[in-house]
């Protein structure tokens, strides 16, 4: 059996300028990293005499005879894409529901596109792997989705990426370890109560970016993500550091709230408003926007109150990871 595990993200910065259609006339920057929150997908070859050739294991089960018959566009696709002929048995799971602004459809994508190759003894590069994935749901699949998801799961770590035309670049920050610690215990996912369909929501956005409406939030945003690097890499005293990054996401998530007015809702402001007076340090939305998990940096000391205020079961603590996409077998 061979399984791959793919890290989902935090978006801190910069959001929203990772889309073709502002980073091709305007450099773009995202600056977030990877968690220790996964996506997980099994793969068993089957023997030619299976009954199906296709048994496919997600939130239904589907066993077909062909690749054609297959209905999860991102299996289907990738396995004609990439020639498979094989019979086959795959099963996903992950930590953390999807749709709810971590970036788990990139990283399933970026998890599977991986396992095909390892499983015929290919090896990609990070960047080959980023660059394929972002080819099947952009180009392939026609999805309403930008870059900095599938290029997190397949690098992973904490870093800033620029966007320049057909280009990015990678600048991982370059942290202590005591800085690193506080903001892995300072971390808190708040679920929202409700999923979303990101292309959906982006829709509105992406037409408001395109007339040009969010040009100048857009380059405020991408301005931020050089100002949150030099914030958590300056020397210094590291909560002082941390409370003002917190302050930096804070006034991004006002931004990003004027990019679209599916972003939010009063729901959305009103948790987002009482984090704040629970004494958070600061915190966004995750993702496109319209539901999914509220990211809040809080005094260590506090979160037993967060649990408390919004049920246990809604309140998850992260932490930031190193690695990517990888795969792995057993026998």
């Amino acid at each position: 059996m061979w399984i791959s595990r793919t890290p989902l993200r935090v978006s801190f910065l910069g959001g929203g300028t990772d889309y073709p259609s502002y980073f091709l006339s305007n450099p773009g920057a995202v600056l977030g990293g990877t968690i220790d929150k996964y996506v997980y997908i099994q793969a068993l070859p089957l023997a030619p005499i299976a009954e199906q050739k296709f048994r496919v294991t997600y939130r239904t089960t589907e066993s077909v005879d062909s690749i054609d018959e297959i209905q999860h566009p991102v299996i289907r696709e990738s396995l004609r894409h990439f020639g498979w002929k094989d019979a086959l048995n795959i099963a996903t799971m992950s930590d953390l529901p999807g749709g709810t602004g971590l970036g788990s459809s990139s990283a399933f994508t970026v998890g599977f596109i991986n396992l095909l190759h390892r499983m015929r003894g290919i090896e990609l590069t990070r960047y080959e792997l980023a660059r394929l994935a972002i080819r099947m749901e952009q180009e392939i699949l026609r999805e309403n989705v930008g870059v900095q998801d599938q290029i997190h799961a397949a690098f992973g770590g904490l870093a800033r990426y620029e966007f320049t035309g057909n280009s990015f670049t990678i600048e991982p920050l370059r942290l202590t370890s005591r800085r690193l610690d506080l903001i892995n215990r300072s971390m808190l996912l708040v679920y929202t109560g409700a999923q979303r369909s990101a292309s959906a929501v982006l829709e509105a956005q992406e037409k408001r970016t395109q007339s040009g409406a969010n040009v100048d939030y857009l380059r405020e945003m991408y301005e931020m993500t050089r100002m949150g690097a030099e914030i958590l890499e300056a020397e210094g005293e590291d909560r002082e550091a941390l409370v003002r990054f917190s302050e930096l996401l804070d006034r991004s998530w006002q931004l990003k709230r004027r990019l679209s007015d599916q972003v939010s809702s009063t729901e959305i402001d009103e948790l987002y408003q009482k984090g704040k007076e629970l004494g958070a340090w600061g915190g966004k939305l995750l993702g496109a926007g319209g539901g999914g998990f509220v990211l809040f940096l809080v005094d260590p000391d506090l979160h037993p109150l967060f649990r408390d205020t919004f049920g246990a079961d809604r309140v998850i603590p992260i932490s930031m990871t190193n690695g990517g996409s990888m795969v792995m077998t057993v026998v």
